[in-house]
């Protein structure tokens, strides 16, 4: 637990601002031990400094890190830490948006695509980082992303619903 809790620590940054990714990186620790949780961030209106967690989803990130990692720069991201994670598939479901937990056949599917390899997880801090990132991911469905705005990052680096690039 103390190995992924430290991920989201940055010495340069005080312990009050201990990244809110942090309760994910407990629970993905904790595997099946809990329930399944739906994660939900209120967002707060206001530049409050953020902290907020990316995973980017096995093949994608192996390929494409250092684009990545510009256009997090270029959006103003600091990447607070960043840890390679071999996901088990408890631990996995408990990423799902809550209306794909209903489906058993897509929980397998897309337990099956992030146990597949290793992911990249990483801690970004910025001024609302958590709806920053949501807006610049974009929707899970990369066929939507693609017709909302092809410069939403699960419309440049997603191929399907369940290989969509990221969880954020």
């Amino acid at each position: 637990h103390t190995e992924l809790t430290q991920i989201c620590f940055s010495p340069l940054v005080a312990e009050s601002w201990r990244c809110r990714a942090e309760s994910l990186f407990s629970y993905l620790q904790a595997g099946s031990k809990q329930t399944p949780l739906c994660f939900t961030e209120r967002i707060v209106p206001g530049a409050q400094v953020l902290c907020t967690m990316l995973l980017i989803k096995p093949s994608v990130w192996s390929r494409r890190l250092p684009r990545i990692l510009r256009d997090l720069h270029l959006e103003k991201f600091s990447v607070v830490r960043m840890k390679h994670l071999e996901l088990e598939a408890a631990a996995a479901s408990t990423l799902l948006p809550c209306e794909v937990q209903q489906h058993p056949a897509a929980v397998e599917a897309h337990c099956t695509y992030l146990t597949s390899g290793t992911a990249l997880v990483l801690c970004l801090q910025r001024p609302n980082a958590v709806k920053k990132l949501m807006d610049l991911l974009g929707p899970e469905d990369p066929q939507l992303a693609q017709a909302l705005d092809p410069c939403l990052w699960r419309a440049q680096y997603g191929t399907s619903t369940v290989q969509n690039g990221f969880y954020g």
